[in-house]
C-alpha cells in the first residue's frame, strides 16, 4: 500500500513497486486522480487496485487497512508517503491548522504502522517504509511543525524497528533532501522561478531508495546528492549551522518570497 499515490513522489514509488511484481493499492483524498494513475499503471501491465481515504479524517487508517485485508488478504508493505506542508508562517497559522500538519504528517504514519502491525505479526512478515524529510536538521525557514513531524516519523522509525525486527516486521525511514522534478521541491522552485541546483536529487531515486530500504532491510536512507549522511551527522552536533547555510544559499529569501506569493494568490482568489 502506497500512501499519497494520486501525483508526485507517491505515483513514482508505486510504479516501481509494481516493477519488481506486486500489486500495488493506491490510495489518496482525489479519485480522479488516483483513476488516472491506476490507469496508467495498469496500461503499462502493472497490477494495481485503488482506495479512496482521506487520512486526515477519524479511524481512516483503521478502516483502510481493514478494507485491503479484507479484499486482499493483508499488507506486506506499508509506505507512508502522503505529507506536505502549507508554508506559511507558523504565528500566521491558528493551531489547528498547524496540527493539521502534524497529523498528516506524523499522526497518519504512525495510526496506519498499528493498523497494519497486527496482521504483519500474524503473518510472520511485513516491512514500513516512512518518508521523512532533511527539513528538520537543516532548519528550513518556515517549517517548525513540518520540521517536528518530520524528525518524530525518524524517531518512530527506529523504536518500531527495534521492537518488532526480531518478530519478522521491519521498518526503514527515507530522509530526503530537497527533491526535483515532482512534489514539494519542484512547485517551490515553479513558483520562485529557480532552477534545480545539483543538491537536488531526481524523484525517482527516491522510488528506487523505497525498494533498496525493503531489499536489503536498510534502517535509514538518506536520499540526497553527495555525502547526505554526514551532512545529517554534521547538523546534529552543530545545529546553528543550518540557518547559517540557508542564509547563505539564499534560502529564507526564497521561502519568504513564496509566502508573499502565495497570499497575493489566495488574496486574490478571495
Amino acid at each position: 500500500m502506497v500512501t499519497g499515490a494520486s501525483r508526485g513522489i507517491g505515483t513514482l514509488i508505486a510504479r516501481e513497486i509494481a516493477n519488481q511484481g506486486g500489486h500495488v493499492v493506491l490510495t489518496g483524498r482525489s479519485a480522479t486522480e488516483l483513476q488516472a494513475v491506476a490507469s496508467e499503471l495498469a496500461a503499462a501491465g502493472a497490477d494495481v487496485s485503488l482506495i479512496l481515504a482521506d487520512l486526515m479524517q477519524p479511524g481512516a487508517a483503521e478502516n483502510l487497512v481493514e478494507t485491503i485485508e479484507r479484499q486482499r488478504g493483508g499488507i506486506d508493505l506499508l509506505v507512508n508517503n502522503a505529507g506536505g506542508d502549507p508554508l506559511r508562517e507558523f504565528h500566521t497559522m491558528t493551531i489547528d491548522e498547524n496540527l493539521r500538519t502534524l497529523q498528516l504528517n506524523l499522526v497518519a504514519p504512525v495510526a496506519l504502522s498499528h493498523a497494519v502491525l497486527g496482521g504483519m505479526l500474524r503473518r510472520g512478515r511485513g516491512h514500513i517504509v516512512n518518508i521523512s524529510a532533511m527539513a528538520g536538521r537543516v532548519s528550513f525557514p518556515h517549517t517548525e511543525v513540518y520540521a517536528a513531524a518530520k524528525d518524530g516519523v525518524i524517531g518512530f522509525t527506529r523504536v518500531l524497528r527495534s521492537d518488532y525486527r526480531r518478530r519478522g516486521v521491519s521498518a526503514s525511514v527515507l530522509i530526503l533532501g530537497a527533491i526535483r522534478d515532482v512534489g514539494q521541491g519542484q512547485r517551490m522552485l515553479d513558483e520562485s522561478g529557480m532552477k534545480a541546483s545539483r543538491f537536488m536529487a531526481p524523484a525517482e531515486s527516491v522510488a528506487h531508495a523505497v525498494i533498496k530500504a525493503v531489499a536489503k532491510d536498510r534502517a535509514e536512507l538518506v536520499v540526497m546528492p553527495g555525502p547526505g549522511r554526514l551532512l545529517r551527522a554534521i547538523m546534529d552536533y552543530f545545529p546553528a549551522l543550518g540557518p547559517a547555510l540557508n542564509r547563505a544559499a539564499g534560502a529564507s529569501a526564497t521561502m519568504q518570497k513564496i509566502i508573499e506569493l502565495r497570499e497575493q494568490k489566495s488574496g486574490a482568489a478571495t
